[in-house]
């Protein structure tokens, strides 16, 4: 019961960092980190596929409420966590056990976490990016901002995986 009040705490405060900071932030047209993926890189990995689909859908949506946006983040939500055993199994393979639950640090190596983290939010990113434009025409400026936004966006999520998975969940 403690672990769901947790997750339910970090879906807020996910939440709140990506509507009332990072929203706000202006330093560009190439910079949007969507770094509330980070709540479906940290759901446990023993969760059922469709508690995985579900919550991302949720996420995606309390996303597009709060912003306005007309279903972008519902799309690219669901469409990862419905990807997420397939990446996963692309950035760590077969080693994981069954009793690997989180997607910790101490449980997945540094290198297996940080290619976990890079798939998850590039293909997040995208989806995300090329519905928002729905053209291949500025294709050279999709990729730009696909980039800044997703190298600011691994740094941040593999921060706040490790906070969370490591300090929070641990003790």
């Amino acid at each position: 019961m403690q672990k769901q009040i947790l997750y339910a705490v970090a879906f807020l405060v996910l939440v709140m960092l990506q509507i009332f900071l990072l929203d706000n932030i202006a330093l560009g047209l190439y910079f949007h980190p969507l770094i509330y993926t980070a709540f479906i890189i940290m759901l446990p990995l023993d969760l059922k596929h469709i508690w995985v689909m579900l919550l991302a859908a949720l996420m995606g949506l309390t996303i597009d409420l709060l912003t306005g946006m007309g279903g972008l983040n519902v799309i690219a939500s669901t469409a990862i966590g419905f990807m997420r055993p397939m990446l996963l199994n692309a950035a760590v393979g077969h080693n994981t056990a069954t009793d690997d639950t989180m997607p910790a640090l101490h449980r997945l190596q540094a290198k297996n976490l940080a290619w976990y983290i890079i798939l998850m939010v590039v293909v997040h990113s995208l989806l995300y990016f090329l519905l928002e434009t729905l053209s291949l025409n500025n294709l050279h400026h999709t990729l730009l901002r696909l980039a800044v936004s997703d190298i600011a966006a691994c740094v941040m999520i593999w921060y706040l995986v490790k906070l969370f998975t490591e300090k929070i969940i641990i003790k």
